[in-house]
């Protein structure tokens, strides 16, 4: 497939408006059999963020037929997803999620650590913290440094950031430390999304520490940053959030199924889980014809005539990918699977954000999402909001965050320590760190790029707490971890998980970068008038005050934020890369990966937003080559 120019892309995007999208649709109800039956154009692997933008762009062309196999089913109205207070509520449940877990980790103390993702349809956009944001500039400019040829950079995607959402234009940030021009303005145009299916918007409501907190950022140097979509995203952001404001509830990738569910070339069988790609081989090249799978206790295979497209996420598409005989040949045979393409990229680079929390009890009548549980009378008052128009705390989740770089909140000195301290990490040849290293080793240094994000938690996520007591949580994180996982199979039975490594916290860069900004959450807890609000610091205790000390407690009690990615990434086949930059597997002519495996080098951000706006960009590359 050639090349596509800018202007070629912007006259396929122009072609395509946003329709009005009902909230809730009809349930799927194909039998695993007719799906079977079905003569596909395009079989997509997972309705989830990624999956059902695809499947609902395609649709589009009546003359494609499109199907879709997730293995969860469709929630159209569970309160568990769909009110924005419950997040968090439904991760470990089977119902929901795939409850995957890590193998013990060295770096956090030998524990395990639970891997969230959305088993449902939706995917995991059902299942997050809503947070709704982009990365800086240069972290997207970097990926075409990977697989050029697509405009995988800032201004090649910001195009798609839009086409994805719906922005709740005329909010007011209320937000201390931005002008009233930059509070009361809406938002500049070209760079947030005014007719996409997902809704984004401010809270209306806050928590009693949100404009403390923000206050006292701003009292230790650290701006408020009124429009961080713009590419340069450090200080502290009103994050949106993927809530329809109007109603008060998670938007999420369901709405693509909504949009396209009435369509008769469009189908999307639940309850079925995907266990291998067919491939047809000839003369080297391997092309997908198809795709097996289990449902009710029974393999079923559907064909496609053109294309297979993965998008099961960062954990099962590489799966399914050595599954089909397509990875590191030397692992494959130990398994007695036919190697059928030798690409040792697949599994490798897996990356995550790391947190660890900074948690204060607060003074009595301080009010947090924590009264929600232990203030009968404001909890009343709440409940009795949200039932009657949507609004109030249970609409409400964590919106107040930072993106830091280093010489935000550090001396030179710091940030020169840190720099030394990153040059000695180990750099695996033949793979994509040598690059990655050289592109890192410049944001380190840089103003632009943030390497700690801050959240501010409205209620106590950390134990020990006691249930008539009232908590407000600072995490802090780490956005470039020089860590590197693994997702590889063991075995050949498809429905047993993977094996996920993610090395959490095997360099000192990682520890480092944690203890600074769990140093900097400490010293934000002191600073007034945040600190006015702060009855006794919890977490970590406060006798804990050594380099030594600080970091024992982050082994013990970090936790992921859950953005496993980078596990079929592009780049060069020669350094490890999985896909070219059409995502287009290596070694195949029509097998292609969208969704966060792709991702080179794990970007600055919570990451539903950049996911949404790969697959629409993805459905681009696939529409102006057909």
């Amino acid at each position: 497939m050639g090349r596509i120019s800018g202007a070629a892309l912007l006259v396929c995007f122009a072609s395509l408006a946003a329709a009005q999208t009902p909230r809730h649709c009809a349930t799927p109800s194909i039998t695993p059999t007719k799906f079977a039956d079905t003569k596909f154009d395009y079989l997509i692997v997972g309705g989830g963020t990624a999956g059902l933008v695809l499947a609902s762009r395609l649709a589009d062309n009546p003359l494609l037929q499109i199907g879709v196999i997730e293995a969860g089913v469709y929630h159209p109205i569970e309160p568990l997803i769909d009110t924005p207070a419950n997040v968090g509520v439904a991760a470990g449940d089977p119902k929901f999620d795939w409850n995957f877990l890590s193998v013990p980790q060295t770096g956090i103390a030998g524990r395990q650590m639970a891997v969230p993702r959305g088993k449902m349809l939706g995917g995991s956009s059902g299942l997050n913290f809503l947070a709704w944001n982009r990365a800086a500039s240069p972290e997207y400019d970097a990926w075409n440094h990977f697989a050029s040829g697509q405009d995988w950079t800032f201004n090649g995607l910001l195009p798609f950031f839009e086409k994805a959402t719906t922005t709740k234009l005329g909010q007011v940030n209320p937000f201390p430390g931005i002008s009233r021009t930059e509070r009361t303005a809406d938002f500049n145009p070209g760079l947030v999304g005014t007719s996409g299916l997902i809704q984004s918007s401010f809270n209306e409501v806050y928590s009693d520490p949100i404009f403390p907190s923000v206050k006292a950022f701003n009292a230790l140097g650290i701006r408020t940053n009124p429009n961080p979509d713009n590419g340069t995203t450090a200080g502290v952001v009103n994050s949106r959030r993927a809530v329809d404001v109007s109603r008060g509830v998670r938007s999420y990738a369901t709405q693509y199924y909504c949009r396209s569910v009435s369509r008769s070339n469009f189908r999307v069988l639940t309850g079925a889980q995907a266990t291998k790609v067919v491939l047809k081989s000839s003369k080297g090249i391997h092309t997908a014809i198809g795709v097996q799978y289990i449902a009710n206790g029974t393999s079923f295979t559907s064909h496609a005539s053109k294309e297979v497209i993965l998008s099961a996420g960062a954990i099962q598409s590489p799966q399914l990918l050595e599954l089909s005989g397509i990875g590191n040949s030397t692992l494959l045979r130990s398994l007695n699977i036919t190697p059928l393409v030798d690409l040792p990229g697949v599994g490798e680079n897996l990356q995550d954000h790391l947190f660890a929390g900074v948690e204060y009890q607060v003074k009595p009548g301080v009010i947090t999402l924590d009264s929600l549980h232990n203030n009968d009378t404001f909890s009343s008052q709440q409940h009795a909001l949200y039932n009657k128009n949507g609004s109030g705390f249970l609409a409400a989740f964590d919106s107040g965050m930072s993106f830091l770089p280093f010489g935000f909140y550090l001396n030179s000195s710091d940030v020169q320590s840190l720099l030394q301290t990153f040059d000695a990490v180990p750099v695996q040849q033949g793979t994509l760190q040598p690059l990655q290293h050289q592109i890192q080793r410049q944001w380190i240094q840089s103003r632009v790029v943030p390497h700690v994000q801050t959240i501010l938690h409205n209620a106590g996520q950390l134990p020990p707490l006691s249930a008539n007591l009232t908590y407000f949580t600072a995490f802090g994180g780490t956005l470039h971890p020089w860590a590197r996982g693994t997702v590889h199979i063991n075995t050949t039975d498809p429905l047993t998980a993977p094996v996920i490594n993610q090395n959490y916290l095997d360099n000192d860069f990682d520890v480092r970068t944690l203890l600074t900004a769990v140093r900097f959450l400490i010293k934000l807890g002191t600073t007034p008038p945040l600190a006015d609000l702060i009855e006794t610091q919890v977490t970590p205790p406060p006798q804990l005050t050594t380099d030594e000390e600080l970091i024992a407690y982050i082994r013990a009690a970090s936790g992921t934020s859950s953005h496993p990615s980078g596990t079929a990434a592009l780049g060069p086949r020669a350094s490890g890369g999985v896909v070219d930059a059409n995502l287009i597997v290596y070694g195949t002519s029509n097998l292609r990966v969208v969704d966060a495996s792709v991702i080179p080098m794990i970007v600055g951000a919570n990451l539903q937003e950049t996911v949404y706006a790969i697959s629409e960009k993805a459905y681009e590359i696939i529409k102006c080559g057909l």
